[in-house]
């Protein structure tokens, strides 16, 4: 027997973001901050996703180190988030890393981030949206989305109040997995072209009481930062069981706190509860195991403990849409000019094999200009003229994802969104319509970032 749905409540917003990471939270924001009345829907229990419920403490992609100084790619409210967790001292100064001896991710490169206390940031997140006039809701899951034409009507969230049917002029789709434009009709891919196969996934585990001195020793000695050859050697003796070959981790916040980004696991699909399941328990499992292998045979972890392992499985790659623009691994290896940047990355090509967990295709390359610049274009998808898209599931060659998918890019295409939305709530048009140009003097008038001449020095504003 089929019931008629039952719909509880009815809500009408100028802007909805779907999904509360680290891009909607900025779209939300940005929306919210030019007056427009802003919803921002989050099926878990605090905003920042990946970043702090997936417990990837390290906003990477938004800063570059050049000529003895740090550079924001990311402004706006990346800056912002900076300067707030600076103040209380709940992230950890850019200028007091060492690079060439950097306990946060023993590679150079992977200092050039915002690393983080976790609950801080939750705070932070949480007060700047709320503060902006933001409207949060959490444990919400949209399940469906009615369209008219070219348009979403209405989406629908269910929740412990029931079904809320919710309109907006603009819906922002920040779900990571494209799953608003999925559920309009447009067009996507998921995974990469031959087989549909996805990017290992990694559920974090923290450990405390970690000698980071002792690792760093080891590491100097051996010339070894990912310990390839203690794992090699591991291997040998019948006592490494993953598919994995590096082991990653990285010093957070507090002495002797690192946050393990190590398991790769093959085969989960992000768009799949039962595969998301699956990834979690084994998740768990192989941590454990990792655990007791880094006490017995990793130095500076023989007294370590598990801290916690994260709930949240994090997810690198999905869906991504075929929107009005495909920016091409071509096109940046080549530098090709786009009238329409709307955010820069400063990250590498990292977007391991499928079923190589750790090889990575595209480790070395590099691109002619010295950042990955996003084009408006890419947040656009077909079919539909009042939804935007932002965050990893934008329109790019699968090569792409390994600049784009990381936090500080986001951060950027989230504030670009929230502000293109708000546009085109305000002339009632599509946002396929908006003018660039104004868009990118109201992401500059906000301190955003949307070219090489306005990056600028990190010690500046402290």
């Amino acid at each position: 027997m089929i019931h008629k749905l039952n719909i509880n409540n009815i809500e009408r917003y100028d802007v909805v973001v779907c999904g509360g990471g680290m891009t909607g939270f900025a779209a939300a924001v940005t929306s919210a901050r030019v007056g427009k009345k802003t919803l921002l829907i989050e099926k878990g229990t605090c905003l920042g996703g990946v970043g702090t419920a997936g417990g990837v403490n390290i906003l990477l992609g938004g800063i570059k180190y050049g000529e003895e100084k740090y550079n924001f790619i990311t402004g706006g409210l990346f800056k912002e988030l900076y300067y707030n967790l600076r103040k209380t001292d709940d992230c950890v100064d850019i200028y007091k890393i060492n690079r060439e001896r950097s306990p946060h991710a023993w590679y150079p490169g992977l200092a050039e981030s915002i690393i983080f206390d976790n609950e801080a940031m939750k705070d932070q997140l949480e007060s700047i949206a709320v503060e902006s006039g933001v409207k949060i809701k959490y444990m919400s899951y949209i399940f469906d989305v009615k369209t008219n034409e070219n348009n979403i009507d209405y989406i629908l969230i269910t929740g412990k109040s029931g079904n809320t049917a919710v309109k907006a002029d603009v819906f922002i789709d920040s779900t990571g997995d494209a799953d608003i434009a999925k559920m309009s009709g447009c067009s996507y891919v998921l995974g990469r072209d031959e087989d549909n196969l996805m990017t290992p996934a990694t559920l974090i585990m923290f450990l405390e009481d970690v000698d980071t001195e002792k690792v760093l020793e080891y590491i100097e000695k051996n010339k070894s930062p990912r310990f390839r050859e203690k794992i090699k050697s591991l291997r040998q003796k019948g006592e490494w069981p993953f598919d994995f070959d590096i082991f990653i981790s990285a010093l957070i916040n507090k002495e002797g706190y690192h946050m393990v980004n190590s398991i790769r696991q093959v085969g989960i699909d992000g768009t799949d509860t039962d595969s998301l399941t699956e990834g979690i328990i084994e998740g768990r499992k192989e941590n454990k195991q990792l655990f007791n292998i880094l006490k017995k045979y990793f130095p500076g972890y023989e007294k370590a403990k598990i801290s916690s392992m994260t709930e949240t499985i994090g997810i690198r790659e999905t869906r991504r849409i075929i929107g009005e623009f495909v920016l091409t691994f071509s096109a940046l290896m080549s530098g090709e000019e786009f009238d329409d940047i709307i955010a820069l990355s400063s990250y590498c090509f990292d977007l391991p094999d499928p079923k190589r967990p750790s090889h990575q295709p595209l480790e070395g390359q590099k691109i002619k200009k010295r950042y990955t610049e996003i084009p408006y274009r890419c947040m656009l998808p077909d079919k539909i003229d009042n939804l935007l898209v932002a965050g990893r599931s934008i329109s790019v060659e699968r090569e792409v994802l390994g600049p784009i998918r990381v936090m500080g890019p986001c951060i950027g295409m989230g504030q670009a969104a929230g502000a293109a939305a708000a546009m085109a709530a305000d002339k009632d048009s599509s946002v396929k319509d908006v003018d660039v140009l104004q868009l990118k003097e109201k992401l500059k008038s906000i301190n955003c970032i949307t070219d090489e001449s306005q990056v600028c020095e990190v010690r500046n504003n402290i």
